[in-house]
């Protein structure tokens, strides 16, 4: 049976919890394409926990706050002109909003509302908390093109 490699293309079905009770799935959707060996945004602290596994196995994981989505920083709570939002849009705090960026908008949360700002949070949903991953492998289709990863170092020739 082939298993997983540092460098390795594979295919991945996951359900990731959030301790507030916030689930992600890959359910009724195409499989996740990774590469082992390197983080993914959507699936962190997934990049090596998958070395030496075959298709078919399963893999459950608790990812610590800091290897998930990091932990709260303050530096991340801004305050924003309430011009920046619609006229007439209620704002509730501690509701989710998404706020037009320089090259794309970012879901915010509401922190306080006044009458001339708006104070938001832009850390990530899921700062601070501990997640739960269960992962399917789907398929392994082998190196990644381009990978740095692709052959183990002591595969490699000896330099003279």
């Amino acid at each position: 049976m082939r298993t997983a490699q540092p460098g390795d293309r594979i295919s991945v079905h996951y359900v990731k919890r959030s301790q507030n009770g916030g689930v992600v799935s890959s359910r009724g959707r195409a499989p996740l394409e990774l590469t082992v060996g390197t983080e993914n945004r959507r699936l962190p602290g997934l990049g090596t926990a998958l070395v030496g596994r075959g298709e078919g196995e399963r893999v459950r994981l608790l990812v610590p706050a800091e290897q998930a989505h990091g932990l709260p920083r303050p530096e991340r709570v801004r305050r924003l002109a309430r011009s920046r939002f619609p006229k007439g849009h209620g704002l509730t705090i501690g509701s989710w909003v998404y706020v037009a960026g320089r090259t794309r908008s970012h879901l915010v949360r509401i922190v306080e509302v006044r009458d001339d700002a708006v104070v938001i949070d832009t850390n990530h949903p899921w700062a601070g908390q501990t997640i739960a991953l269960d992962v399917k492998i789907v398929a392994i289709s082998g190196p990644a093109v381009g990978s740095d990863c692709a052959a183990p170092l002591s595969k490699l020739p000896e330099r003279r």
